[in-house]
């Protein structure tokens, strides 16, 4: 967004705040940063500030979301030392706390501080208060081709269809290594039901029928499917409770049932199919022939 753009508008009268996007260091963690325009932030955004306010942040100050003032122990008044994008150190001051950082990003700056110290120094929006209308607004800014004013609502929705689409791109590098990890599975099983082959025969010629050696090979795989959900939902579990621990405070971890009734499911399926298929046809091989000709 042009700076022009931004002075065009306050020179209507109009609340603008000029919003840019970086990436800080505060010892060896990364936080996700914005600087904004310090003057009547408070009427065009609102991170639902819970300690200290928005009226103070300068650029020798800093506003933190409570998630990183919880892992940085800061309350308004505390110091932060911090590396901005450029790798330049700065020691600033906490103005503020507020709640949603999850929306907002962990730490907020003043706009020129950020502008200064990244490679591209234009904002990525403008928030306007104002009371002309959309019309008038893009009145006002025809001079910009490239510029689009819309709506809350319509900046939301944008929003959510670019994280829609990397969840897409996520959702198929995940199929790609489930895909991997099953035909490995598959192949373990198979093998490990082939090796098996004088064990069948000298059950058969103990006196077992093909149907029994058949059921024991089911409940070996039930045994081994039931297993694996409990190790499998175990290790998901406390990976998903950390995480929900570190990025929102609480132990919260969201588990779709559909999804993780699927993934059982389709699990289950593998291991019955790679375990019934190779031992049928194991046990086509008449027993005693197997069991002379491993002698």
């Amino acid at each position: 967004m042009p700076g022009e753009a931004a002075r065009q508008l306050r020179a209507q009268h109009d609340v603008v705040t000029e919003v840019v996007r970086t990436t800080v260091r505060v010892g060896l963690d990364k936080y996700p940063a914005q600087g904004v325009t310090p003057a009547a932030v408070s009427r065009t955004w609102d991170p639902d500030v819970t300690a200290g306010s928005l009226d103070r942040l300068t650029e020798h100050t800093v506003a933190v979301s409570e998630l990183a003032a919880d892992q940085l122990h800061l309350t308004p008044g505390s110091t932060l030392k911090l590396m901005l994008g450029d790798g330049t150190p700065a020691t600033l001051t906490v103005a503020a706390v507020y709640a949603r950082g999850l929306g907002f990003g962990d730490l907020t700056f003043a706009h020129g501080l950020v502008a200064r110290h990244v490679d591209n120094p234009l904002a990525s929006s403008l928030l306007v208060s104002t009371a002309r209308t959309q019309t008038q607004l893009a009145t006002t800014l025809r001079e910009f081709p490239g510029l689009r004013v819309i709506s809350p609502a319509t900046a939301d929705s944008l929003r959510a269809a670019r994280q829609q689409a990397n969840a897409e791109v996520n959702f198929l590098a995940m199929g790609l290594v489930l895909a991997f990890t099953a035909i490995a599975v598959v192949n373990t099983l198979a093998m490990s039901v082939a090796e098996r082959v004088r064990e069948f025969a000298l059950l058969r010629l103990a006196g077992a029928t093909r149907r029994q050696v058949l059921r024991m090979l089911r409940t070996e795989a039930l045994s081994i499917l039931l297993l694996a959900v409990a190790l499998g939902s175990a290790v998901a579990l406390s990976i998903l409770t950390a995480f929900s621990v570190g990025t929102t405070g609480r132990a919260d971890p969201a588990v779709v049932p559909l999804v993780y009734a699927t993934v059982i499911a389709g699990a289950g399926l593998l291991t019955l199919v790679a375990t019934a298929v190779p031992g049928r046809v194991a046990l086509r091989v008449r027993a005693v022939t197997v069991a002379t000709a491993k002698e």
